[in-house]
């Protein structure tokens, strides 16, 4: 099998494959952006062995609030396990699809979302936007 880093090398032991904690992005993560016309808070917290994020918007009047998932996909920073430090979710807001890649990168959760408009007849553009997060 061919490895694109020598760290994606594991040896054939027979052990259970790597296992991943993401208890390092519990907690509630703010925008560093106050005046955000996007994401203002990611929550993430334990259900069990599972992650669950809660994704709040700047709404029109006040915070929008985007319900809470499991990310489709959590990430070590290799191969071998251990602490989770990025995930992928998905949310249907209706008018709007979201699709979000977030990693922590020095204390910081930050966030790449992708905005698919559904039906917008307004003629505004499936758009992109990198946000910043803190604790």
């Amino acid at each position: 099998m061919k490895y694109l880093r020598m760290r994606d090398q594991v040896e054939n032991t027979g052990a259970e494959p790597g296992s991943l904690s993401p208890s390092d992005l519990f907690g509630s993560w703010l925008n560093t952006n106050k005046d955000t016309p996007g994401i203002t808070r990611v929550t993430c917290r334990a259900d069990g062995n599972t992650l669950r994020v809660r994704f709040e918007g700047n709404g029109s009047s006040e915070p929008s609030d985007w319900g809470e998932v499991t990310p489709d996909v959590l990430c070590a920073a290799n191969i071998h396990g251990g602490p989770a430090m990025s995930f992928i979710v998905s949310f249907d807001l209706g008018f709007k699809k979201v699709r979000i890649g977030a990693n922590m990168n020095q204390g910081l959760l930050v966030i790449a979302s992708y905005h698919s408009l559904q039906n917008d007849a307004a003629g505004r553009s499936n758009y992109f936007a990198r946000e910043f997060f803190h604790r």
